[in-house]
């Protein structure tokens, strides 16, 4: 390599031999994308399939379930509440209001339906893995939308529950599964911040560093 550095058929075939399949999940992860959002993704997308990756786009209904399994709140809630219950009776003026609230549920889990969202995540985790195995990674929008204005999430409740819930919805599904994951930069230059997560079953954290460090090199080629 001249002057030590890659040329860029190089690089290309770096990200090839990593990512020659990765899996674009279409359910939930694309839903209320924007139109930036969307174009920088497919972008991504169509930049790696010229490098030569086979992107497969796929179903994982599993991922529809997160509503049902968290109904009587979720494990951060409760683990959150564990930590923080006698803090906050002492000194819960101190806190966020919004973050009290959101610990403040997780007194509402009993401890059989803590037992019981552990047990079903297991089973969760074991289904996603099977319908995931036969890919290198799986790739989507890190949050699906751009940053919002602060202003109006912090006058209106509603907007600020919306806008949370969307933001944190991509990387809970990968948190839940007990995975790997990172997000890359995707976005032109001069163009709005826009993520790229690259994500696997949980014990793949090397080969999904190493896929990112690839892929990066292909999607910022120009840069």
């Amino acid at each position: 390599m001249a002057g030590g550095r890659a040329t860029a058929v190089q690089l290309a075939e770096t990200a090839l031999a990593l990512a020659r399949d990765p899996a674009v999940p279409e359910t939930v992860v694309l839903d209320g994308m924007d139109a930036v959002v969307a174009a920088a993704f497919e972008s991504a997308c169509v930049k790696l399939q010229s490098a030569g990756a086979l992107i497969t786009r796929i179903a994982i209904p599993e991922f529809t379930e997160m509503a049902s399994l968290h109904a009587r709140r979720t494990l951060a809630n409760a683990e959150a509440w564990a930590w923080h219950r006698t803090l906050l009776t002492e000194r819960g003026a101190e806190y966020d209001p919004r973050v009290n609230g959101r610990i403040r549920a997780g007194g509402k889990m009993g401890a059989a339906d803590y037992i019981d969202l552990i047990q079903a995540r297991k089973r969760w985790i074991t289904r996603v893995e099977m319908r995931i195995a036969g890919f290198d990674a799986l790739i989507f929008p890190t949050v699906p939308v751009l940053a919002p204005p602060i202003a109006e999430l912090q006058s209106c409740e509603e907007a600020y529950a919306a806008a949370n819930g969307l933001i944190l919805r991509n990387p809970t599904l990968i948190n839940f599964l007990d995975g790997c994951a990172l997000s890359l930069p995707c976005h032109a230059k001069g163009e709005p911040p826009v993520g790229l997560t690259l994500a696997g079953a949980g014990g793949r954290d090397r080969e999904i560093l190493a896929l990112g460090l690839a892929v990066e090199q292909i999607i910022h080629a120009e840069r």
